[in-house]
């Protein structure tokens, strides 16, 4: 059986996970960049367009994705996001897959020992915004010994880019998915890591391992 994460949003990380006999292997993962464009039809239709080729693929069995919160204080984007969340379910039906939508809340205390939020230790070591990201990723490096490469390829030049944590996220509700809805605690992720590059400045939005 094959399973697809998304990470929703105009930058949607994603990972594939193979399940056999009880057992989970996170082969893949990586990132959708949609399109910019002003007209959001169109901006919609490269999404659906990215998310099926995935389905197609990968022979997507089920798919999970993470659900929306809204906050009065940042309402910003929350139209975009709750239609991102639509059209994977559109998908999900057109294809008769089942899908799942994940408790963000849950997930970031299945992972974060307990925690849905950085510590205030966290905060002063990465700032604010970058240690909402950040926790996970130190979490994902302790508990599991998971690492991720320090930067990702741009998918229009093909050049290093800066790690695009959304893919950090989906691992973690994958985790999260196999140990609560398919009772599966015993995995690998085989996913090829490449060689760091060289960055002019590292900043203390990237995370360094020990």
């Amino acid at each position: 059986m094959k399973i697809l994460i998304i990470d929703p949003g105009c930058i949607s990380g994603y990972c594939i996970i193979h399940v056999e006999d009880g057992f989970a292997d996170i082969y893949d993962y990586g990132f959708i960049d949609v399109d910019d464009d002003e007209h959001m039809g169109k901006q919609y239709q490269d999404f659906i367009n990215k998310i099926q080729a995935l389905i197609d693929f990968h022979d997507i069995e089920e798919v999970a994705h993470e659900d929306y919160f809204f906050s009065k204080f940042a309402s910003q984007g929350a139209n975009l996001n709750c239609a991102y969340r639509a059209m994977i379910q559109l998908l999900c039906a057109r294809n008769n897959i089942p899908y799942t939508v994940l408790n963000i809340t849950l997930w970031k205390k299945f992972i974060n020992f307990g925690k849905s939020r950085p510590t205030k230790v966290q905060i002063k070591q990465w700032g604010k915004e970058p240690a909402k990201k950040l926790m996970t990723q130190d979490a994902l490096w302790k508990r599991w010994k998971i690492r991720f490469p320090n930067h990702s390829t741009s998918l229009k030049t093909n050049k290093p880019v800066k790690f695009k944590n959304d893919i950090v996220d989906a691992v973690a509700m994958g985790i999260f998915y196999l140990a609560i809805y398919k009772n599966i605690h015993n995995f690998t992720v085989t996913k090829p890591i490449p060689e760091d590059v060289k960055f002019n400045k590292v900043t203390k939005t990237m995370y360094v391992y020990e």
